[in-house]
């Protein structure tokens, strides 16, 4: 389970801690009576807490540096690998940026939890830019699908790739290097929390075998 991006308020400039919490996904699957194809994460993802937001009443661009400091291992029979990226829904998640209490309670709010009817930000607020994105690993290397724009979406329930190895990618632990860039819209109508409240979100990495 990774950290998530969190917007903190606090008292005197309101000030959002913006946080992802991360669920990881990994597949093990077997194409008719070939050996196994295996994909999985060595090290996970995690999110890290995002840059604060000081309100002012008007719409934000705000952007936080991501290592990339992930490690995906494969083994197997060689068909290639994704890893995408989306939201979650269901009981005690989220799956757009919502008023989270860590607490068991925060102000006149109980918690730890969502808060029920707490505010919200729109899907598709956090994407990410993969630009600065690479691989410590030699050889033919994995391609990062988000260094153009329009760049990932990240807070929405539909799947989106952010990495696509070939059959020509060689199977062993391909490590990430560089940085990447998440970048939050939020609307003039953003609205400060309580004492230690921070919007969240529940996101879920995936790992798949395939083209």
């Amino acid at each position: 389970m990774s950290k998530a991006p969190k917007v903190v308020t606090r008292t005197g400039i309101p000030r959002l801690a913006l946080g992802c919490a991360a669920v990881i996904a990994t597949l093990a699957l077997t194409a008719g009576s070939s050996p196994a194809t295996t994909v999985a994460f060595t090290t996970a993802p995690a999110l890290p807490t995002l840059t604060g937001v000081t309100l002012n009443g008007q719409s934000q661009s705000t952007s936080t540096i991501w290592s990339n400091a992930m490690k995906i291992t494969s083994s197997g029979t060689n068909t290639g690998w994704n890893l995408t990226v989306n939201s979650r829904t269901g009981i005690g998640r989220s799956a757009v940026f919502k008023q989270y209490c860590p607490n068991t309670t925060c102000g006149t709010d109980s918690g730890p939890g969502y808060v029920t009817g707490g505010f919200t930000l729109p899907a598709d607020s956090l994407t990410l830019n993969t630009i600065g994105a690479g691989w410590t690993t030699s050889g033919t290397k994995p391609a990062y699908q988000c260094g153009v724009s329009p760049f990932c979406n990240i807070d929405q329930t539909t799947a989106t790739k952010v990495v696509s190895a070939s059959a020509g990618v060689a199977l062993g632990t391909w490590t990430g290097s560089g940085s990447t860039l998440l970048t939050l819209a939020t609307p003039a109508s953003l609205r400060k929390l309580q004492t230690s409240e921070v919007y969240r979100v529940d996101v879920l990495w995936t790992l798949s075998t395939g083209p």
